[in-house]
Formats: structure tokens, sequence, C-alpha cells
């Protein structure tokens, strides 16, 4: 329920940023040759599924877009989250308690819709790395779990897709909205056109 309040104040206090803000259009903003730094804040942990998991804090990511042509860009990004809670493992029957660290880092591949107004659609792919560290809390039920082919460390290559859509509040100042899979379901943020 937090997670939903959370999303209506953002989506509310986003709507009433672009009422207030005096946007200028972009009809002279460079096409090509610039460079879009994101910094983004999760609603939605990718463990959100799992009972009794809240976020220790919102999943935060980062991401550098250079924009390639017109209507395509590429770009870095990392992320990272936490989520911790209880729940039975391996079996149990009782339930455990449990934290999990992910990080996420890679490059990502974006096209860009012409702009409608002041917002712009993009949608595209991204491959990494991604690192998950879930630990078991109670050291007996940890010993249980080894015997089971539990691992503490869990990295691996990913390709995941995303979308979203950009809001122009400035020349230079952007908000965003963006779904997909790695640090967060979705996610919020700014972004500054270097």
């Amino acid at each position: 329920m937090n997670i939903l309040k959370s999303t209506l104040f953002l989506a509310i206090l986003m709507m009433s940023i672009s009422q207030a803000t005096n946007a200028q259009s972009c009809n002279r903003c460079p096409r090509q040759g610039f460079a879009d730094l994101n910094l983004g804040i999760g609603l939605l942990s990718t463990y959100f599924k799992d009972g009794g998991a809240p976020a220790t804090g919102l999943p935060l990511s980062f991401s550098l877009d250079y924009r390639l042509q017109r209507h395509f860009s590429l770009g870095a990004y990392a992320g990272y989250s936490y989520s911790h809670g209880t729940r039975p493992l391996f079996n149990s029957e009782t339930a455990v308690p449990w934290q999990n660290r992910t990080t996420v880092a890679g490059l990502r591949f974006a096209a860009h819709s012409n702009p409608i107004g002041n917002w712009e659609a993009y949608g595209g792919t991204a491959a990494g790395l991604y690192s998950s560290r879930f630990e078991i809390m109670d050291a007996g039920e940890k010993t249980k779990a080894k015997e089971h082919g539990y691992q503490e460390n869990n990295n691996r290559f990913y390709m995941t897709g995303f979308l979203g859509a950009r809001y122009q509040l400035s020349r230079k100042l952007r908000l965003f909205a963006e779904i997909g899979m790695g640090d967060s379901l979705l996610k919020l943020g700014a972004s500054a056109r270097l």
C-alpha cells in the first residue's frame, strides 16, 4: 500500500511541476552529439514478489546516454537495490530471516521518438552483469541450506528491455519514468542534458 501511495504522490508531483514550469519548446535543441545524465529512484524493487521483503532504501540507478543519432542512443548504467525479510527457504517449515543486495551494471541501447510537445518516448535493450548477494541470517539454517547447494553470491550475464518517457522542464532538465527489469521494475528520476 505504501508503494501505491508513493507512486500516486510522485505522479501528482510530476504533473504539478510540469504545469508550473514554463518549459520552452526544443525546436533549437541539438538532435545528436549530446549526452543525458540520468539519476533514478526505483519505486518497485525487483523482489517485491517476495512476501515480507521491504526494501531498506529505494533502489537507485545511474545512467549516461549519448545520442548517436537523432533517434538512437548508447549508454552505460549501474543500479543498486537492497531488500530483506523472512520466509521459509529450502523446504524449511519456519520462516528464516534473509537479506539481498543486488548490483547491476552494463550498456543500454535505446530508440527515441520524435518529441511530442515537451514529451519524448523511448525504449530499448540493456545487457550487463547482475550480481546478487543473498544472505541467510540464521547460522543453523545457512548450514542446512548449503547442504542443498545454496550459494550466497550469484553473478551472471543478463539482458532486459525497458520503456520510458521524458518530460522537458527546461533546455537542460527533464523528468523521466521508466519500466524494465534490473535494479527496479518502475523508476522515476531526473535527467540533465550535457
